[in-house]
């Protein structure tokens, strides 16, 4: 798919949709129509969130059903919402036709969710990768043979369900465990397992640190070409410190690669 006007839909519309708008714009996308699909009785505020984008001229349409967004007939749907949304909104619109980005990539641990998506089509599916880079060279390194994949995460105590200002361990296990049990928290996880040795296989170890004020990643591995280790600092969103600017740019990043891929190669 290449364009120049862009049809884009959103699945939600906070801070981390703004930061897809606000992407796609710099990098040089015209977003010529916006069609964005919130919960019911949100209508009046996502009219008054989606103002104040700078996005220069856009046709906007805002639905509550993923049945009103598929007849939109948007070019690429971006996910920035919850893993709620992903199960009841992206199946119907891959059946569509429709190709879709997902940050709420933790959905997938979920063995139905998987399912369901798995035999959705003929829209083609893109995961971002999140708050978190080198997943390109994690799936590079599983060709190799991969043996371990551990991942930790790092947040502020009051970044943890139920907050709290100690520091502690809250969960060790695997990713499909971290990713159900933590749905807000731990797409990171879900991400890493799914480049490198899936849900089952994939260690995780998500702490509450209060010597953090960012969100800490790391990652380590061991493979049959290399050994490796990536720590990433992400920054929070300014208008929602809950959120990660990196992951609205990975979505709109996955959009790029999906719209627009001379660009991305220049």
């Amino acid at each position: 798919m290449t364009v120049k006007d862009l049809h884009l839909g959103l699945i939600g519309c906070g801070a981390m949709a703004a930061t897809v708008g606000a992407a796609l714009t710099a990098a040089g996308i015209r977003i010529s129509r916006l069609s964005v699909l919130v919960r019911p009785g949100r209508e009046a505020v996502a009219h008054t969130a989606l103002a104040e984008w700078n996005i220069g001229d856009v046709l906007l349409t805002v639905v509550t059903r993923p049945e009103e967004l598929i007849a939109c007939k948007p070019d690429i749907v971006g996910e920035c919402a919850s893993q709620d949304a992903v199960a009841s909104c992206v199946p119907p619109l891959l059946a569509a036709g429709i190709e879709t980005v997902i940050a709420s990539v933790g959905a997938l641990a979920n063995p139905d969710i998987f399912a369901a998506i798995a035999k959705a089509g003929p829209g083609k599916l893109h995961v971002a990768s999140g708050a978190v880079a080198g997943m390109d060279g994690l799936e590079a390194a599983r060709l190799s043979g991969l043996s371990e994949v551990v991942y930790t995460g790092r947040k502020p105590p009051s970044s943890w369900p139920g907050g709290g200002t100690d520091y502690s361990v809250i969960f060790e296990g695997s990713a499909r465990q971290a990713a159900l049990k933590f749905p807000k928290n731990a797409n990171v996880a879900a991400a890493v397992a799914l480049a490198g040795l899936g849900f089952d296989r994939t260690q995780v170890r998500l702490i509450a640190d209060p010597a953090c004020t960012n969100n800490i990643h790391e990652i380590s591995f061991v493979a049959g070409c290399a050994r490796g280790a990536f720590r990433m600092e992400g920054l929070p969103s300014p208008s929602n410190p809950k959120t990660s600017m990196t992951a609205g740019y990975s979505v709109a990043n996955a959009v790029l690669n999906a719209v627009s891929p001379a660009l991305q190669a220049v």
